[in-house]
């Protein structure tokens, strides 16, 4: 199983895939991401980090904090995609 299947089984990563895929030009720090996804910190950090590790989002590291944003990456932004396309056609026919 690839990277990006195995990150959308977890409901928290894939709530913040979804975060990042409905802005995707967003640059966002734990505390700002933990906010708007109702997240501990801590909790948010984790699976962040794990989403860098991933190759789904890219930390810009600064002195004094950490920027999370959206991978460029077109093969992984296709493979997301065809996922959640999947997923949801599978709803629908269920």
């Amino acid at each position: 199983m690839n990277s990006v299947a195995k990150a959308l089984k977890s409901p928290i990563k894939k709530k913040i895939i979804l975060f990042f895929r409905e802005n995707p030009q967003a640059v966002d720090s734990v505390r700002g991401i933990s906010t708007w996804l109702n997240l501990k910190s801590t909790t948010a950090r984790k699976f962040l980090e794990e989403l860098v590790k991933d190759g789904i989002l890219i930390a810009h590291r600064g002195a004094t904090t950490t920027g999370y944003a959206y991978t460029q990456d077109e093969e992984t932004l296709k493979l997301i995609e065809e996922y959640l396309t999947a997923k949801d056609e599978k709803r629908d026919t269920d």
